[in-house]
C-alpha cells in the first residue's frame, strides 16, 4: 500500500476559503493508554462554530481545525464507501463569511471531521527521524522533541488497515492510503493536496 501525506495548508486562501473557530469550547485530550500523556489537541466541544475567510467553498476547509471540514457532498460520497478512518462527522455552524456579497454563492453545509488514532507505527530508522531527547514511552512515542525527519515509513505489520489516520510517532500528521486519494480525486473534491509519504519532509524541520 501506498501512503500520502495531507498537505494542510492552514491559512492559505488563494483559490478557497479557510476557517477559524469561533466561540470555541474545548474538553480533554486523548491520552496514551500506557503512560497517560496527551496524543491529540484538546477536543473541540458542540456547538460548532466557524467563520470563513471569503466566499470561495471548497469540498475541505483547512485552518485553526485538528483536522478539517468537508462539505454535504464529500460526506454523503464517504459514507457510500469501505473507506475507513473517519470516526464522526459533526455538524458545523458557518457564523460568518468574510467578504461576502449578495451575489456570493450560497455557503455549504460543513461537517468536522474526526480521525481514528491508528496502530501504525513510524519507522524512525527509515523516517531518518533525529530528536532532541529520548523517548519516554513506547507505546505512544513521546519524549523527544522530534528535529528532522525525511519521509514517513513505518515499522512492517503495524498499520491497522485504516485510510485516513494518525500514525504513532507523529500524532498531529494526517496519513492517507492511496485508496483515499483515488477516491478524491475520482469525485473531483476540491481544495486537498496530498505529497507521498517517502516525500515527505514537514515545514517545521525545513
Amino acid at each position: 500500500m501506498n501512503f500520502f501525506v495531507v498537505d494542510r495548508q492552514r491559512f492559505n486562501d488563494n483559490e478557497y476559503a479557510y476557517g477559524e473557530q469561533v466561540d470555541q469550547k474545548t474538553g480533554d485530550y486523548e491520552k496514551c493508554e500506557t503512560c497517560g500523556s496527551p496524543i491529540s489537541m484538546r477536543k473541540w466541544l458542540p456547538p460548532l462554530k466557524a467563520k470563513l475567510s471569503k466566499p470561495s467553498y471548497g469540498d475541505f476547509v483547512f485552518g485553526t481545525f485538528t483536522t478539517f471540514l468537508v462539505t454535504e457532498r464529500f460526506k454523503k460520497e464517504y459514507e457510500a464507501t469501505g473507506l475507513t478512518g473517519i470516526v464522526s462527522f459533526e455538524p458545523v455552524e458557518i457564523v460568518k463569511v468574510n467578504r461576502k456579497r449578495d451575489s456570493s454563492p450560497e455557503t455549504p453545509s460543513y461537517y468536522y471531521v474526526s480521525i481514528a488514532r491508528s496502530k501504525a507505527v513510524i519507522d524512525e530508522k527509515k523516517s531518518k527521524i533525529r530528536r532532541d531527547g529520548e523517548i519516554s514511552c513506547n507505546h505512544c512515542r513521546t519524549g523527544g522533541v522530534i528535529k528532522s525527519l525525511k519521509g514517513i515509513f513505518f515499522e512492517d505489520n503495524t498499520w491497522s488497515g485504516e485510510d485516513i489516520f494518525f500514525p504513532i510517532g507523529l500524532p498531529g500528521t494526517i496519513v492517507v492510503s492511496e485508496r483515499f486519494v483515488d477516491f478524491v480525486r475520482d469525485h473531483g473534491f476540491s481544495n486537498i493536496n496530498f505529497i507521498p509519504a517517502e516525500e515527505y519532509i514537514p515545514s517545521w524541520v525545513k
